[in-house]
């Protein structure tokens, strides 16, 4: 079941960074885009948690640093590959979690996948 879970915060962790960050390309500011997104029908936990982080740009309070998430994650998808099951959601998430550790975000929270997500479509806070 942990690793169920887990699946899907993987997804859903760069699922909200991805929201964050298409919101402030499109000129919104972080904190609109946490407080109107996190009512609606979209939201998720992984918004609700890990979303003062991506508002803040501030990933230093790790409560899940990125080096021991790719430890998780590696376990996963070996298992998920043992039993045959496909995971292209997961495996996308994935290299988004691995330019979080080469950017020098290993010791951040996961929530740092939204510094990635911003530094690809060149967003400026």
């Amino acid at each position: 079941m942990q690793y169920v879970a887990n699946l899907l915060v993987a997804i859903h962790n760069v699922a909200a960074a991805e929201a964050f960050v298409l919101g402030m390309k499109a000129g919104l500011d972080a904190e609109t885009i946490y407080k109107v997104a996190g009512d609606g029908a979209g939201t998720s936990r992984m918004f609700q948690v890990r979303g003062p982080q991506m508002v803040a740009g501030n990933y230093a309070d790790a409560t899940m640093k990125v080096e021991v998430w790719q430890k998780d994650m590696k376990i996963i998808g070996e298992y998920a590959t043992k039993l045959g099951v496909p995971t292209p959601l997961f495996n996308a998430s994935a290299a988004v979690y691995t330019a979080a550790m080469a950017q020098g975000f290993e010791k951040q929270d996961t929530a740092a996948v939204c510094a990635v997500l911003e530094a690809l479509a060149r967003v400026k806070r």
